[in-house]
């Protein structure tokens, strides 16, 4: 597919200082590759003048290059290796479950492939299909051109049955062509049936077809035990594949000779078996989906910890493939830019501007050059929430979305179900550090992705703390690196976390660590990545059903394939978020109004926070956060975390938890608990070592420039945490 207009994607977004990131692009036209570090000034000016953001940005170095329009390749499917399948005598099956039925576009038909040995039109052999009828179709040629009388199409079977598995197989021989459905033949036809000879352009598929020699009409479902066998299958056998129910490969019910066979039980990975001993391996290709069971699998509620699908003999083993997924965009690399030894961490950029273009319209793909190590002692380690970058940038709401490049954690594949897998080799067009999400927004001017994150990189380096930023996947593949720091602080929408980072901080904390806690809706969901860091793995489930997610009655699909352990939310799995920050998501609200963010009541002016080592200016209402660059109205908005007793969660605050301020009042859209309750402010001095003082909401690091007491209290925080405050520039 060709990829309309300019896109840029990095291959990487931590970048260690003193080495380098990779830049791949799509343009129409010839352009400047810029590498650019982003201002932090004009980004705390109350003003807000984005223009005036945008020129401060540092331009490093360029390079200009010609126009460069790339392409795409997206849909799953496996391609299968090894010799082709002899002509002869074959028959074919698989367990299927659609998701979508093909929709007839100009071309005025539409198959998916199920299983296929046809590169259409001129190299077609056999082949199994699903048309736009719901017909199951069965092709049965000499391997040449493709000739539309040696396609038998059965009745339609499979449009009542979306979502739902079916057995399909098929039978070609000498004189007939036969199709069967759950085990009973649904469709015969005798005639001459000619010879499928092998040509250059053999090659067998499941879950596509090819179009002039490229993978083409791919499949939009679930496939489970498909086979290929040199034999006649008969109802006997088709009755005994079904009453399997996916749960053996086909290779052991006793059908006849084996071509190939798939138990499809790896679930993990891009390689699959024949285990028919005819070396017909398979690898696939854009990852497909593992981990979604078979057709004896009831995927209603699963409890995480109590359920194990390694154990469960119905779990079975079935693999999703969708038309759109696509884990890496493959475009050669453009650009690679060197970062100094020396180089100042923070939030830096590449902005690809075409020629003539104006600064504003430029795409722009921002980064963070990472420093594990403090450059001075007591440092604060700013951590940017990239997982959540990534999980909410690909989807383009002001934009016609590109199947294949759009994909995100709330937006849907075509045939409606969920996205588990996001490639980190592409691009991330919304998380931008100079724009906001609609119209609504940026009435509200809030934003929670990149901007939030430097808000607080601003404001350090204006008061003159030291400071490192790092990623979710620095604290990922290491841990341990907080040990060097003096505070850790959490910034902006901070919701997707690996059991690493999560481990790593309370690990922290337990040894007497110091946290901030500037975010909301923080440490709310679990996330993996594969062994190759290229693709994050999150099945996000809900508690009431809802399309876009797991909810209970597919809480079976929840475990992932990167470690085969549960995901969707840490409360869920028994690790909620107030174990390590003392409080849990507790609702949103960014509706577009004025009047939608709020500011928080103090509750214990008398807690030394305010008063040491400087006094707080609390306004005559008692009011603190009523101001934020992000978000009209206050410093509690969009995303927020409370205590238990206002997410419902609890009785009460956990034990130690002093609640400082509340935004009382404050309207929810969605909510735990309290629909009138916004975010919470505490002290939490952890009963098992370590102290938290946590903000609870995105809008919080927003108001350090404009709200002199939420500034003066994270002043006073961090003299408490011991992080000392000093003139000049901060990092």
């Amino acid at each position: 597919m060709p990829v309309p207009g300019t896109w840029a994607y990095l291959d990487r977004l931590d970048v260690a200082a003193g080495s380098g990131v990779s830049v791949h692009v799509s343009a129409p036209a010839d352009h400047e590759i810029e590498l650019v570090r982003l201002g932090r000034n004009a980004v705390i000016d109350p003003a807000q003048s984005l223009d005036a953001d945008r020129e401060e940005a540092e331009l490093l170095t360029s390079v200009a290059r010609r126009a460069s329009p790339q392409m795409i390749t997206p849909g799953s499917y496996i391609h299968v290796a090894g010799a082709p399948v002899p002509a002869g005598e074959v028959s074919m099956g698989l367990w299927l479950r659609i998701w979508k039925i093909p929709v007839v576009d100009m071309a005025q038909v539409a198959w998916q492939g199920l299983i296929t040995d046809i590169d259409y039109p001129d190299a077609a052999r056999f082949g199994l299909v699903v048309d736009h009828l719901g017909r199951i179709g069965v092709y049965a040629g000499d391997g040449g051109a493709f000739r539309h009388q040696w396609l038998h199409m059965s009745r339609p079977a499979l449009v009542g049955r979306v979502g739902n598995w079916a057995h399909i197989a098929a039978s070609i021989s000498a004189g007939s062509v036969k199709i069967y459905l759950d085990g009973a033949l649904l469709d015969a036809f005798e005639l001459a049936v000619p010879v499928a000879a092998v040509g250059a352009a053999a090659r067998l598929r499941i879950g596509a077809m090819a179009e002039h020699g490229a993978a083409d009409d791919f499949l939009e479902g679930d496939v489970c035990a498909p086979f290929v066998g040199g034999f006649v299958l008969d109802e006997a056998g088709a009755a005994r594949l079904f009453a399997d129910q996916g749960r053996s490969s086909p290779g052991r019910l006793s059908l006849g000779a084996m071509h190939a066979a798939w138990p499809l039980d790896e679930e993990i990975g891009d390689q699959v078996r024949d285990d028919s001993g005819n070396g017909r391996d398979g690898t696939i290709v854009n990852h497909g989906t593992w981990m979604v069971g078979g057709p004896a699998f009831d995927a209603a509620r699963r409890e995480p910890l109590r359920y194990d699908p390694e154990k469960d003999p119905d779990h079975g083993h079935g693999l999703r493939f969708c038309s759109d997924d696509l884990m890496d965009a493959g475009w050669p690399e453009a650009a690679r830019f060197e970062l100094p030894a020396d180089a100042a961490s923070g939030i830096y950029a590449v902005r690809v501007r075409l020629a003539g273009q104006k600064a504003a319209d430029a795409v722009v793909t921002p980064f963070v050059v990472t420093r594990r190590k403090p450059r001075r002692e007591k440092s604060v380690a700013v951590l940017c929430a990239t997982n959540t970058w990534h999980a909410y940038g690909r989807r383009h709401p002001m934009a016609q979305p590109v199947y294949g490049l759009t994909s995100s954690l709330y937006s849907a594949h075509l045939n409606g179900r969920p996205f588990f897998h996001l490639g980190m080799r592409l691009p991330i067009p919304w998380s931008q550090p100079y724009a906001f999400e609609s119209k609504r927004s940026t009435h509200t001017r809030s934003t929670h992705l990149v901007r939030t994150e430097r808000f607080m990189e601003a404001w350090l380096a204006s008061e003159g703390y030291p400071y490192e930023m790092i990623t979710d996947f620095d604290l990922t593949e290491e841990p341990g690196l907080l040990n060097d720091f003096a505070a850790l602080a959490i910034v902006g929408h901070s919701e997707y976390w690996t059991d690493e980072a999560r481990q790593g901080v309370l690990d922290y904390l337990d040894g007497g660590g110091k946290v901030l806690g500037l975010s909301g809706d923080t440490l709310s969901v679990r996330v993996t990545f594969d062994e190759t860091r290229s693709v994050m793995e999150c099945r996000k489930i809900v508690f009431e059903d809802d399309p876009r997610w797991l909810g209970p009655g597919l809480w079976g699909e929840s475990w992932h394939s990167h470690d085969r352990q549960p995901g969707g939310s840490y409360r869920r799995l028994g690790k909620p978020a107030w174990d390590v920050l003392g409080m849990s998501f507790k609702g949103m609200i960014d509706d577009g109004t004025s009047n939608a963010f709020a500011s928080y009541e103090v509750l214990r002016p008398d807690h030394f926070l305010f008063h040491r080592p400087d006094e707080v200016e609390i306004g005559p209402d008692g009011r603190i956060g009523v101001r934020s660059l992000n978000g009209l109205g206050g410093a509690s908005g969009y995303e927020f975390d409370a205590n238990l007793d206002r997410t419902g969660m609890g009785p009460a605050p956990l034990p130690g938890v002093t609640t400082l301020a509340s935004a009382t009042g404050q309207r929810n859209i969605e909510w735990l608990g309290d629909p009138n309750h916004g975010a919470d402010l505490i002290y939490w001095q952890r009963p098992s070592g370590g102290t938290v003082v946590n903000f609870g909401s995105i809008g919080a690091a927003g108001a350090l420039p404009v709200d002199a007491a939420f500034a003066g209290l994270v002043r006073n925080t961090l003299a408490h945490f011991g992080v000392p405050r000093a003139g000049g520039e901060g990092a």
